[in-house]
C-alpha cells in the first residue's frame, strides 16, 4: 500500500492581504478576492508520485463519504477503503471489480455503493464486507435515497427502482427515459415527500411517483422547448408544500405541490445551470459561466449575485458561508448573506462531486487522492 503522507499546514504561513473585521465575523477579501487567504488547516496526500505529477484528466467520481471519524471511498481504480481520520490508519479494503460512479451513501451501520458495471452493493461500513448485490440496467451517478425500508435509486438510463433495504431486491421500477439515447449524468437525486417521491428527467420534467408501488402521479414539463439538454440538476428543494427545481438550460421554477399541478408559481431564467442547492427559503443556483446567485424560493427573486471565475460543480450550505467546488479546482468561499467572496484556494486537481464536513473543518478531495481541509468560521 501506498505510504500515508499527513502534513499540517500554518495559518501563517498562508497569510496574505485578506483581512479579518471582528472575533465573530468573518473575513473579507479585497478588491475582487485575488489575494485572499485560505483558511487551510491540512492534507492528506494518498498517492504523492500522483499528486506530483498532476496529470489532465485525472477523475474520482466518488470521493469520500464520512461516517462518524472514518472515510469511505475510492482509493486506487476498483479498491474502496475505510480511513480513520484522526487515527490516519486504513480499516479494511474491499475488492468491487469496478469504479465507483458516486459517492458512498451511509445509513447507519451500511453503506451502499454504485459501480460503473451497474451493480449495487450494500456493505457494512465497520468491516467492508459485503451484504448484498443488486444487478442494475444502468449506472446510478446520484445520491440514493433511504425512506423507511425503501431505497430510492435512480440510474443514468432515467430508470428509479424500489429496493428493500435489508434484503436487497426489487420492489419495483419506474423507467422515465422517453429519449432513450440520453443519459442523465448530473441529474438531481429523488426527493421523498410523503408518499410521493419526485424526480426530473433530461427532457425538464419533474414527475410525482407513488412510493408504494411506483406508478406515475403527474408529470410537469414547464419553460419553452427551445433548448436541447434540459436536464433536471442540483437539488429538488422543498419547503412550504412548494417544490423547486433547477434545469441546465437555465430554467429556475417553483410547482405546488398540494395538489396535481397544471403549471408553476414562477419561472425564472439565468445561465446555463450546473448545480444548485436549496436551504431556508432561498436557492442557491452555480451556472456553468461561474456565477452564483440566491433567488428567494416564494417568489423566484434574485437575492444577489456573485462570479468565481470557473464553471462550479458542487455547492456546500453552511451557518455562515457556502463553500463552492469550481470545475477546475478552485475551492471557494462566499459569504451566505450578501454573496461576497470570503476566499478561494487553487487545488491543482479535478474535484470529487462533494465535500464532507467533521467538527469545524470542511474536506475537499480531488482525483490526484489528495484531501484538503478548510477551517468552518
Amino acid at each position: 500500500m501506498k505510504e500515508i503522507f499527513w502534513s499540517m499546514l500554518v495559518s501563517g504561513l498562508l497569510a496574505s492581504s485578506c483581512v479579518t473585521t471582528a472575533k465573530d465575523e468573518l473575513p473579507s477579501c479585497d478588491a475582487d478576492g485575488a489575494d485572499c487567504r485560505p483558511f487551510r488547516t491540512g492534507m492528506i496526500k494518498f498517492d504523492e508520485v500522483l499528486d506530483g505529477d498532476k496529470p489532465l484528466g485525472e477523475i474520482d467520481e466518488a470521493g469520500w463519504t464520512l461516517a462518524t471519524q472514518t472515510i469511505i471511498g475510492s482509493y486506487q481504480s476498483h479498491w474502496v477503503t475505510a480511513y480513520d481520520l484522526k487515527k490516519k490508519q486504513h480499516l479494511w479494503w474491499l475488492d468491487a471489480k469496478s469504479d465507483l460512479t458516486a459517492p458512498v451513501e451511509v445509513f447507519g451501520g451500511f453503506g451502499v455503493v454504485a459501480l460503473r458495471d451497474g451493480r449495487l452493493v450494500k456493505i457494512d461500513i465497520n468491516t467492508g464486507k459485503s451484504l448484498w448485490e443488486n444487478h442494475l440496467t444502468q449506472f446510478v451517478a446520484t445520491k440514493v435515497v433511504l425512506s423507511g425500508t425503501s431505497l430510492l435509486v435512480y440510474t443514468v438510463d432515467q430508470k428509479l427502482y424500489s429496493i428493500d433495504f435489508q434484503a436487497g431486491q426489487t420492489m419495483w421500477a419506474y423507467d422515465a427515459a422517453s429519449s432513450p439515447n440520453l443519459l442523465v449524468r448530473t441529474g438531481a437525486a429523488p426527493q421523498v415527500v410523503g408518499n410521493e417521491v419526485f424526480i426530473g428527467t433530461v427532457e425538464g420534467d419533474i414527475r410525482s411517483i407513488h412510493i408504494a408501488n411506483g406508478k406515475e402521479n403527474w408529470r410537469l414539463r414547464p419553460g419553452k422547448d427551445d433548448f436541447r439538454f434540459k436536464d433536471i440538476v442540483g437539488d429538488i428543494g422543498v419547503g412550504n408544500n412548494q417544490l423547486y427545481a433547477t434545469r441546465y438550460d437555465g430554467l429556475i421554477f417553483g410547482v405546488d405541490i398540494q395538489s396535481k399541478p397544471n403549471g408553476t408559481l414562477w419561472e425564472v431564467t439565468a445561465p446555463s445551470i450546473t448545480t444548485s442547492a436549496f436551504r431556508d427559503g432561498t436557492i442557491y443556483v452555480a451556472s456553468m459561466n461561474g456565477e452564483l446567485l440566491a433567488i428567494q424560493a416564494s417568489n423566484g427573486r434574485q437575492l444577489w449575485k456573485t462570479k468565481l471565475g470557473q464553471s462550479i460543480k458542487s455547492l456546500t450550505v453552511g451557518e455562515k458561508a457556502i463553500f463552492v467546488g469550481g470545475s477546475q479546482g478552485r475551492v471557494s468561499a462566499v459569504s451566505l448573506s450578501g454573496g461576497k467572496l470570503l476566499w478561494h484556494d487553487d487545488l491543482g486537481g479535478v474535484l470529487t462531486k462533494q465535500p464532507f464536513v467533521m467538527d469545524d473543518e470542511i474536506y475537499f478531495s480531488t482525483g490526484l487522492k489528495t484531501i484538503y481541509s478548510y477551517k468552518i468560521l
